[in-house]
């Protein structure tokens, strides 16, 4: 009897907050560092849209997730419109490990306009994930935000076509005329 009353209760205190979390609209929070050209940014007012797509990854071995965006988005095509970053995040592990990591980044991507697509954030990964509303890890998350923060579209996991269709929807909703290049 007491394990199923554990069972019962916690199955409604999770039901109950992901239901509050549900109403909770997710921000962007404000952050900032250096692309890997070096160059100093703010995200999310420095993005290079008035909304703007962020793949969001946490660990090297999701590469291959991200790849499945900017690959079924043409994202390094020339002929690409569509603002994007690109963005790792990882716990800040301090001046030194920061710099080997961007270093290392950086060796792996010879290609300037692609490296200035590529904002690492350092900072608490938790806080960071609970503030985008983003539950787990354990997927990338594609995001489109506006210059103010706000989230208005949010895609867990790999490049679909449904996804990306909903997604670029969500950018040329708020699409102007004023777009920064990086």
């Amino acid at each position: 009897m007491p394990l199923k009353f554990s069972l019962l209760s916690s199955l409604i205190a999770s039901l109950l907050m992901s239901a509050a979390f549900a109403e909770t609209p997710a921000f962007f929070p404000k952050i900032s560092g250096k692309d890997l050209n070096y160059k100093p940014w703010t995200a999310p007012a420095d993005f290079p849209g008035d909304r703007t797509l962020v793949v969001v990854a946490f660990a090297r071995e999701q590469q291959a997730d991200v790849d499945t965006w900017t690959a079924g988005l043409g994202l390094n095509a020339p002929s690409n419109t569509l603002p994007w970053i690109e963005m790792p995040l990882i716990n800040n592990p301090g001046w030194f490990m920061r710099w080997f990591i961007n270093t290392g980044m950086r060796g792996g991507i010879p290609n300037k306009e692609v490296r200035s697509h590529v904002w690492t954030a350092y900072t608490d990964k938790k806080a960071f994930m609970q503030t985008c509303g983003m539950p787990s890890e354990k997927v990338i998350y594609a995001l489109v935000v506006d210059r103010d923060g706000k989230i208005v579209a949010i895609e867990p996991g790999d490049y679909s076509k449904a996804a990306a269709e909903r997604l670029a929807k969500a950018v040329q909703s708020g699409k102007s005329d004023s777009t920064r290049k990086n």
